[in-house]
């Protein structure tokens, strides 16, 4: 047998409340004292009362869902940033729908328009490359509010939740140049990307200020496997580094295994410094040296912006950088 849903109505004549005092608990409104939210939310669970999504989004004119989308869900990276937009997004009562473009523009473009179909009140987006610059503006003109992370297109045409990862690179050369390496190398990405050429102009400019030596540039595949068949060029590089920076973890991880591949000994032979420092660093031989730029915390940062953009959708751009730290281990040497 079916059971007949709970009214709020019932919640609070079993409460001795009112009705609207009810729904303002609902809410999460702040306008309820302790005591009368307690008693009321222990009604509620003990009558299994659940929430009519669908009533509020006709009375709202809102789904109360919004659309999340990364190029990447293997990478552990995404996994964190997605946990905390969902925790975000979770006490403004909203369901997060999460999408992976596999960095495909095509794809990219498909995900938004389901997005579109389901009536998302706003999305996330880390944009996958070659993402058109004029991409904010159609979603704009959909009537879809956006938030960039992580990447972006467009000169500041949206809210953007990131890191400084000019800083960060910054915090790992000088750490390089402090345990004496001179010359170091960068094992980057072959997607062009905002967050590519962050890396790249932070690289050139610490070696700037450092006085340290261009190793020269690796490109791999943003796999791990793609960066252990990097090691061989890393090691066959002109200008011979002692150090070696990546792009991330991921590829700091499988440039290790390269390089003990090759009969090279990583924080020994060669330095190797991380970007991200996920869970994964402290699992690698050696534990990886890394830059932390807390990708949870961007995401939350994100959902935050989101939210905003939302309830103010005049309000000015606004940006959340994360300032990076650097976690010092073994691979980049005693």
């Amino acid at each position: 047998m079916i059971r007949k849903k709970v009214t709020l109505a019932e919640i609070a004549e079993i409460a001795g409340v009112s009705r609207a005092t009810v729904s303002l608990v609902v809410r999460n409104s702040p306008l309820v004292a302790d005591h009368t939210r307690q008693k009321v939310e222990r009604i509620m669970a003990d009558l299994d009362y659940v929430r009519d999504i669908g009533a509020a989004r006709l009375r709202n004119n809102s789904s109360r869902t919004i659309g999340v989308i990364v190029p990447n869900l293997v990478n552990a990276f995404f996994t964190e940033f997605l946990s905390g937009a969902e925790e975000v997004m979770g006490l403004d009562d909203r369901v997060v729908l999460l999408a992976n473009s596999r960095d495909d523009t095509l794809r990219q473009d498909q995900i938004l328009q389901r997005f579109r179909g389901h009536g998302v009140d706003g999305v996330i987006l880390c944009p996958a490359q070659n993402t058109s610059p004029d991409l904010p503006d159609r979603m704009r003109r959909w009537g879809l509010h956006l938030v960039q992370s992580l990447r972006e297109v467009g000169n500041d045409a949206t809210d953007y939740a990131g890191a400084d990862y000019v800083a960060g690179i910054g915090l790992a050369v000088r750490h390089l140049v402090q345990r004496g390496h001179r010359r170091i190398g960068f094992l980057s990405v072959m997607a062009r990307t905002s967050a590519r050429e962050e890396r790249l102009t932070g690289f050139a400019r610490a070696l700037a200020e450092t006085g340290a030596e261009d190793g020269g540039i690796v490109e791999a595949e943003l796999s791990w496997e793609g960066a252990m068949c990097s090691a061989r060029k890393v090691l066959d590089l002109p200008a011979a580094p002692t150090a070696i920076l990546c792009f991330n973890d991921v590829l700091a991880a499988g440039l290790m295994a390269g390089l003990r591949q090759a009969g090279c000994q990583p924080g020994r032979d060669r330095a190797v410094v991380g970007l991200d420092d996920l869970p994964l660093a402290e699992l690698t031989y050696p534990p990886l040296t890394s830059v932390a730029v807390q990708p949870a915390t961007i995401g939350a940062n994100a959902a935050r912006l989101l939210a905003r953009r939302l309830a103010s959708p005049d309000a000015p751009i606004l940006r959340d950088i994360v300032q990076p730290v650097l976690h010092i281990r073994e691979s980049s040497g005693g």
